[in-house]
């Protein structure tokens, strides 16, 4: 019992052996006939995924006629013709979009990185604007308390030259008062000279005559 167990796995073997995946192969070729029948002749093979253009399609027979890109025509079979490219083509267009599109995703992530650093710099630039407009505008309020300063100075400076101005013409007014009271005290102490020179003269032609007459009076006696 157990030898026939034995030979049972040994049966196995090769059939688990030879168990493998496998592919049919795309390579495929349609024969063009010079005529809606197996027994026309061949007039050429056409490969798989051949664009042909189609003139008549005839049901009955299962032909249509067919013509090539060179002009030739001829019957092929309607049901190895599609109206899809190959698979084969398909898969090969599809692999040049997936390409294309690779290519394409390379140059948008090229020019995001690019885009990216233009952004920074924009970034960088904007930031030194605002500091830059930062200081304009601190530079911009000390003009501008200089100024209320400077506009306040001016004021004070124009009330001044006003009030030094009022006191100049105090000042010439009490000068000319002092010089006219000088003026006025220097005729007081002149005219008083003048008097007194005067008095003295009368005093000196008067006095000798008043002694004379005493004189003249007490010789009466």
């Amino acid at each position: 019992m157990k030898v026939y167990a034995l030979l049972f796995l040994i049966t196995l073997i090769p059939s688990v052996v030879l168990a493998e995946n496998v592919y049919v192969t795309d390579e495929f070729e349609v024969t063009m006939r010079s005529g809606p029948s197996t027994q026309n002749a061949i007039l050429r093979m056409l490969a798989s995924g051949t664009t042909v253009e189609v003139v008549e399609a005839d049901e009955e027979t299962g032909y249509t006629t067919i013509k090539t890109a060179s002009g030739i025509e001829g019957y092929v079979l309607s049901r190895f013709l599609m109206n899809q490219p190959a698979a084969r083509d398909q898969l090969a267009g599809m692999r040049q979009q997936v390409s294309n599109l690779r290519q394409r995703n390379q140059e948008l992530a090229a020019r995001e990185k690019k885009a990216t650093a233009s952004r920074d710099e924009l970034r960088q630039e904007r930031d030194s604007l605002l500091k830059g407009n930062e200081n304009k505008d601190t530079e911009l309020a000390n003009i501008r308390r200089v100024s209320a300063n400077a506009i306040d100075i001016n004021s004070q400076n124009q009330e001044l030259q006003t009030t030094l101005q009022t006191m100049n013409h105090r000042l010439q007014a009490q000068t000319s008062e002092i010089q006219e009271l000088k003026d006025g005290r220097n005729r007081d102490w002149f005219m008083a000279g003048a008097a007194v020179l005067i008095g003295g003269i009368l005093l000196g032609l008067i006095l000798p005559k008043l002694r004379m007459r005493r004189r003249s009076s007490w010789s009466d006696l």
